[in-house]
């Protein structure tokens, strides 16, 4: 029409370049792939993908497959490594006045990651949010300087409620509050209203490590903030595992368990006993480690909210006996630190090693050297929970009893509720507690931190807890998955531990 000519396309042409598209968007992530991924069972596995489905295979490779954090991290918080090695003080441990067993253990761990040990700390566990979530409400509400608070989870529920009234009323006293929660971790739980868009709302600074629907957060979808810390004042710390959610609480509620009644909730709406129950062991912390807590805190709260913190100094001298430091792990300078540090505390073991975790899906190195423990003569104890609240993961944590069995290790199923502690500890004199978990996730994946501490009288209270969590689980003496297709189901999810 009006002399114009329809111009013919043929479809053979059109095929011919998204050939080509496909072909070069293979070709660059191979090539990203072969170069960068130093573990040879993800890089296969990103290539088979990438071979089998180009651009799908690219675009997932794009988004799960490439840590920017690093990079990111780098050109942001230039002088994170100085602020932690210099929040000390005076009380660094001298390794070589310690006992011989230390000495050895120390000077490892000073190589793996060279934050100083530090003395006179005390280190008390909670048991549950029964425990836990009564000191954490009271501490906040005895703040009169600054609240620093960041969490994996931060449901909006009967919980949640109490934790957001009480960082509310800490910022009108003229608090310094400040609320971190990780992007993705802040959807988890059934309520539609975000804890964090309640407190923003309500004056208080919050921030999400990572937001997962931002401009940026699709680029680190896979990298995740699972770092649980409240800091108050300077002068008491919470650190563990325990994400803020009802289903902790297994028994009482908060103000039961603390033996008083609040004001901030009415009896109509005090929290009702959830049908998710999870135990957990959270750790109340007072000494001079809390400036190493702190300045995790700090660097996290840059990364997040680019805002620079000044966090209040420790100043209370002498807490407890216990010597110890804040452990970081995540995809940035301090990649692979923790897995590093639990080889090396294996290797070190004399007579035990024991072991409590939610998700235990360790690498081969792992697996080996915890191999290579029995064979020395190493008792080694692992609990985990007989049905796991992720159901991939329990069957892929199923496929390897066989293993584990053959290798000598004594393994025990704790039953319901489901157990989401986080306990290590060997022979007599150490211990690591946090939050990371024995799999792929936390050891190369997530931003964790954990107190790595040397006491013989906090190793003994963690091997009572431990031993109590054993005696009411059922140790494995054989594998009775024998149906075929339930095997063919675990080993198949089994090959997906580098992602689960």
């Amino acid at each position: 029409m009006n002399g114009d000519t329809l111009e013919y396309v043929d479809p053979g042409t059109a095929f011919s370049l998204a050939g080509v598209l496909y072909l070069l968007l293979s070709i660059a992530a191979g090539t990203h792939v072969v170069l960068n991924k130093q573990n040879e069972a993800a890089a296969f596995s990103w290539l088979g993908i990438i071979v089998l489905a180009p651009l799908v295979g690219a675009i997932l490779y794009w988004l799960f497959g490439i840590n920017r954090i690093r990079r990111r991290a780098q050109a942001e918080l230039p002088d994170y490594s100085i602020s932690f090695r210099e929040s000390a003080g005076e009380q660094v441990v001298d390794i070589d006045a310690m006992p011989d067993p230390w000495q050895a253990h120390m000077c490892l761990g000073m190589g793996v990651h060279d934050t100083h040990y530090v003395t006179g700390n005390r280190v008390e566990p909670l048991i549950n949010g029964d425990e836990a979530y009564p000191a954490m409400i009271d501490a906040i509400n005895e703040a009169s300087h600054s609240v620093y608070l960041s969490s994996y989870i931060f449901e909006y529920d009967q919980v949640g409620v109490q934790f957001v009234e009480a960082l509310v009323n800490a910022h009108h006293r003229g608090v310094a509050v400040r609320v971190m929660i990780d992007g993705l971790g802040v959807g988890y739980g059934f309520s539609l209203v975000r804890a964090d868009r309640v407190l923003r709302r309500r004056g208080v600074k919050t921030a999400r490590f990572l937001s997962t629907w931002s401009s940026n957060g699709t680029r680190f979808i896979n990298l995740r903030n699972h770092r649980k810390i409240l800091s108050v004042d300077g002068e008491l710390a919470f650190v563990g595992g325990m994400n803020i959610r009802a289903g902790n609480l297994l028994g009482t509620t908060p103000e039961e368990a603390s033996g008083q009644q609040t004001e901030i909730l009415s009896d109509a709406t005090r929290p009702k006993r959830s049908k998710h129950l999870t135990q957990d062991v959270h750790f109340k912390v007072k000494g001079p480690v809390i400036n190493q807590i702190n300045a995790v805190f700090a660097a996290d709260w840059q990364f997040a909210a680019r805002e620079k913190l000044k966090p209040p100094v420790w100043r209370g001298g002498k807490a407890g006996s216990v010597c110890l430091r804040a452990l970081l792990d995540g995809p940035d300078d301090n990649y692979q630190k923790l897995q590093l540090t639990l080889l090396g505390a294996i290797q070190l073991a004399r007579s035990r090693v024991c072991i409590v975790s939610p998700y235990f899906l360790p690498d081969k190195t792992v697996l080996s050297t915890l191999h290579l423990a029995v064979l020395r003569g190493v008792r080694v104890d692992i609990c985990v929970p007989e049905h796991n609240n992720l159901l991939i993961v329990g069957w892929a944590m199923r496929a390897n009893r066989r293993r584990l069995l053959r290798m000598g290790v004594h393994l025990h199923e704790s039953r319901a509720p489901f157990d989401h502690s986080k306990l290590f500890i060997v022979d007599d004199y150490w211990s690591l507690v946090g939050s990371s978990n024995w799999d792929s996730r936390s050891l190369e994946l997530n931003f964790e931190i954990n107190l790595e501490c040397y006491d013989p009288t906090m190793n003994r209270q963690l091997a009572d807890i431990i031993a109590g969590k054993m005696a009411q689980s059922r140790e494995v003496l054989e594998c009775t998955d024998r149906h075929f297709l339930l095997r063919l189901r675990n080993n198949f999810f089994r090959l997906f531990s580098p992602y689960l």
